[in-house]
């Protein structure tokens, strides 16, 4: 992975081996404990280390996942602390929520099952902003569903919306037609 090491992947999404984690030490006043995918004992897990605090738990695709959150978010108070248990993508995304809504990192714990290697997730193009969602690996190329170009999905990933940075794998050797600069 070129410049890996340099990039906004967070550490726990980046490609690589697995980090052993264990439950997160609580430091907060209440407590979202959010899911997506088979993860059930980890929330069970969580929720009982954080008795007697106040936990709500969330758990469902990614989409459900981050609309519940963001709606909870809403109404949460200072203190609250968000632990996510998802594949990397859909962290990166529920991640993206918890930050939009004015948290900050350390303010958010991630466990991440399967693998970080590929994972589904989004990847934005930087032609024509089409955002498509797929299985993917960083350095993999992938046609986008707007413009059609390949797109490289870059080491980049936005803090705002968590989507990967994809962008046309062969723009330097492309040569541009009239009929395409007139555009």
């Amino acid at each position: 992975m070129s410049q890996i090491a340099y990039s906004s992947v967070p550490v726990w999404a980046r490609p690589g081996d697995l980090v052993e984690t264990s439950t997160p030490t609580p430091t907060g006043g209440s407590y979202l404990l959010v899911g997506v995918g088979d993860v059930a004992d980890a929330l069970s897990r969580w929720e009982a280390d954080l008795a007697p605090l106040a936990t709500t738990r969330i758990h469902g695709d990614a989409d459900t996942a981050a609309d519940l959150l963001a709606d909870a978010l809403a109404e949460a108070t200072v203190g609250v602390r968000v632990w996510i248990v998802a594949d990397a993508g859909s962290a990166l995304r529920l991640r993206a929520v918890a930050v939009n809504a004015g948290l900050e990192d350390d303010e958010i714990e991630f466990l991440t099952t399967g693998s970080v290697e590929r994972t589904e997730a989004d990847v934005f193009c930087s032609h024509c902003r089409t955002v498509k969602r797929a299985r993917v690996a960083i350095d993999d190329v992938i046609p986008c569903a707007g413009c059609r170009r390949d797109l490289l999905v870059y080491h980049h990933v936005s803090r705002r919306t968590g989507q990967y940075l994809g962008f046309m794998v062969d723009a330097e050797t492309q040569f541009l037609t009239t009929e395409e600069i007139e555009l």
